[in-house]
């Protein structure tokens, strides 16, 4: 028996179970404008910074990537809330329903999850002010044209600030089709091509933003990023890009990723000067 609860202990602390506060139905009491795939439930999971100071806490919807065909929840969602909220930051990981080329489905899954977020800001102590969005791969992708679109509601589900790992964010030539063709389909139109490249779609209201990619990335090539950073600059966003000389994809929260200590140094030094000061 002791061997049993040890084991479950080294289990807990060395980040193989993830448990959040909160589970919640993105769709719960609201019907969604896009009523394909409903079977498949968007979820958001809570985590909370476990001490409640003076001041309201911020906030980071989570997307996780997985080529819009699955979604990565493990470390690209709950390590990396688990992380936020160790830093006094709410992290809160969406579960978006994959689109299976009806394009707005998981936009508005996390247009409605900023709404809720924003809605619940006294009862989860958060600043409305600070909720920024978060997105791995193709989450990045969604995290990124989330940071440029408004909603019904405008800015009350626009992010305040964007973290953004190995990105996806152009559609047109540099891009590889799973991840594309998984959410427009076999043969977009040239104008949904160009709404949704993140980078075509920047302007003066995008918030303030930092990438994260590794230059031998094969899956993601870093000219997404690169192209993201240069449409953020000609626009005058606040933008920081580091490119890291090696890692791949998808090291996400992994912390045997070679440069995992020296990524999360750096955007606790973003989100300092950034967030927190602000």
């Amino acid at each position: 028996m002791k061997k049993i609860i040890s084991l479950i202990f080294l289990l807990i602390i060395s980040g193989e179970y993830f448990y959040s506060q909160d589970v919640i139905k993105v769709w719960g009491s609201v019907d969604p404008p896009t009523t394909y795939n409903l079977d498949d439930e968007a979820e958001l999971f809570i985590y909370l910074p476990s001490e409640k100071g003076d001041q309201k806490t911020p906030a980071v919807l989570i997307c996780p990537g997985g080529g819009y065909a699955g979604v990565s929840m493990k470390y690209e969602g709950h390590a990396f809330a688990q992380w936020l909220a160790s830093q006094g930051i709410a992290g809160i990981v969406l579960k978006y329903r994959l689109p299976n080329q009806h394009k707005e489905i998981p936009f508005d899954d996390a247009e409605e999850s900023m709404r809720i977020i924003r809605a619940n800001a006294e009862r989860w102590n958060i600043n409305p002010d600070k909720v920024g969005v978060s997105g791995f791969s193709a989450g990045g992708h969604l995290a990124a044209i989330l940071s440029n679109r408004y909603s019904r509601e405008g800015l009350y589900t626009h992010p305040n600030f964007t973290i953004l790992f190995y990105p996806v964010i152009s559609f047109e030539e540099v891009t590889k089709g799973g991840t594309r063709t998984n959410l427009l389909g076999k043969d977009p139109s040239s104008t949904e091509i160009y709404s949704f490249s993140a980078d075509r779609q920047v302007t003066a209201n995008t918030p303030p933003t930092i990438i994260f990619v590794s230059d031998n990335d094969h899956s993601v090539p870093s000219v997404h990023s690169t192209m993201y950073y240069n449409a953020l600059k000609r626009n005058g966003i606040p933008a920081t890009l580091y490119v890291f000389p090696e890692g791949e994809h998808g090291w996400g929260m992994i912390e045997s990723f070679k440069y995992y200590d020296q990524s999360l140094s750096l955007l606790k030094m973003w989100l300092d000067t950034t967030v927190f000061d602000q």
